[in-house]
């Protein structure tokens, strides 16, 4: 699924972007969710990074797709975005805030579709590849990459990463299907380590970052094998 949002001031256009996605959708097989928006301060009224693109009017009359943009990156490094302008001198600008494309006023929907394969394939490469954690009332979008292992403490989910910890509540079932996908392995019921983190294994111990971490005896052998199934999987690619 593309979880898309609209960011439209002008009625005619927000329907003819809607009416694009929705067509699109149907003719690649795309299950597509939008969510519009008439202004830049109506999208980050509350924003939180949860949308795979955003397709944002560079001139809207409260807060144009620019200065929105710069405010989203502040918070949202993974979106991507994709500006709507008449005239192509203020694409330029979408170069400061990572912008993916631009489409042009009026929208063409072969143009339309074109630069929508483009987010689709984009989508596809950061699927799984970064997770959204709720501490407190901020939401943090982290690479799964960045993280070096969850730790449990009774219902506290801690994520050790290399930009620092993240807590928020949870067991470590809530997490352990879309990590275990992604190169996560359990050295015990107390924690689950990201492979490409584990510098060595000795003893009983990992060492993960710069933590050194109990395997316990019932994983010891599994976790080994993991391991190494992975430094053989990375040295082949």
């Amino acid at each position: 699924m593309l979880r898309v949002a609209v960011a439209e001031d002008n009625p005619k256009d927000r329907e003819r972007l809607l009416s694009f996605l929705k067509q699109y959708g149907e003719e690649k097989h795309v299950q597509i969710e939008v969510t519009e928006y008439t202004d830049g301060s109506e999208l980050l009224e509350q924003y939180r990074p949860c949308y795979d693109v955003i397709f944002l009017d560079v001139e809207m009359p409260q807060m144009d797709g620019m200065k929105a943009a710069e405010k989203i990156r502040e918070t949202d490094e993974e979106v991507i975005l994709i500006f709507i302008t008449n005239m192509a001198k203020y694409a330029i600008r979408g170069y400061e805030v990572q912008a993916l494309d631009y489409v042009l006023k009026p929208v063409k929907y072969q143009a339309f579709s074109v630069k929508m394969d483009k987010v689709n394939r984009l989508a596809e490469k950061k699927k799984d590849k970064s997770i959204a954690i709720k501490t407190g009332t901020a939401t943090h979008r982290i690479l799964l990459s960045h993280i070096q292992y969850v730790e449990v403490v009774q219902h506290l989910l801690i994520f050790h990463t290399e930009d620092g910890d993240f807590s928020t509540r949870g067991v470590l079932k809530d997490v352990e299907a879309v990590l275990e996908e992604n190169g996560f392995y359990k050295c015990n019921k107390c924690y689950l380590v990201n492979l490409r983190h584990v510098r060595s294994v000795h003893d009983g111990m990992a060492l993960v970052g710069n933590d050194q971490l109990q395997v316990s005896r019932a994983r010891k052998k599994a976790f080994a094998e993991a391991v190494a199934a992975y430094i053989g999987d990375m040295q082949s690619i």
